[in-house]
């Protein structure tokens, strides 16, 4: 094989890996992450209380969202319930995740098991609430009450000052990891084919 059509084949398949690797799950904070975390508070999602915030979204779709929550007591059943609407007020996704899979007082990632489609320039609010708690057992989320205040927070359906510590999510091709990633393995070949020139 010609040395030239080995170098396309390889330098081919080395474009192909950065671009499935540069499919990531593109994260984009709606609180204020210059906040020290010690001043975040931490709301009820208990029996009748729920909490919710909205935020205007920047991608063609919405894949997940990450919370912080803090979980109480020995909590092994229940689920944490979540609903994205639109700003009418209608329902676009729901579903739930085992408080048993919960991270507490770390940052939660929960993936949709659907894509919402369409959502660039929208304005979305996610609701959120825990059922079926064994007894002893509390669930809470926190929120940001004095940085940067985006969107709305309602806790109990009560305007809140402050921001939830909330993250959403769209898995889509980003350009920047790709250029990363190639610029990496074009400076190891290099790097390697100048050191196998000095010492051949």
């Amino acid at each position: 094989m010609k040395k030239w059509i080995r170098y396309v084949i390889l330098s081919a398949g080395a474009v192909a890996v950065c671009f499935l690797y540069a499919h990531i799950d593109k994260v984009h904070n709606v609180y204020d992450i210059t906040t020290d975390n010690s001043s975040y508070v931490s709301a009820n999602i208990m029996g009748d209380s729920f909490v919710s915030q909205s935020f205007r979204c920047t991608e063609d779709c919405i894949d997940g969202i990450s919370l912080q929550l803090l979980l109480s007591g020995e909590a092994k059943e229940g689920e944490l319930q979540y609903r994205l609407l639109d700003e009418s007020g209608q329902e676009l996704h729901h579903g739930v995740y085992p408080i048993e899979q919960i991270k507490s007082e770390r940052i939660n990632k929960i993936m949709f098991d659907k894509t919402v489609e369409s959502t660039r320039d929208n304005v979305y609010k996610i609701s959120l609430k825990a059922e079926g708690l064994g007894e002893g057992a509390s669930l809470g989320i926190y929120y940001d009450p004095v940085g940067k205040k985006t969107g709305n927070l309602e806790v109990n359906g009560k305007k809140t000052e402050g921001t939830l510590v909330l993250r959403w999510i769209t898995h889509r091709f980003d350009a920047e990891t790709f250029i990363v990633t190639l610029g990496i393995i074009v400076y190891f070949v290099a790097f390697f084919k100048i050191l196998y020139r000095l010492f051949s």
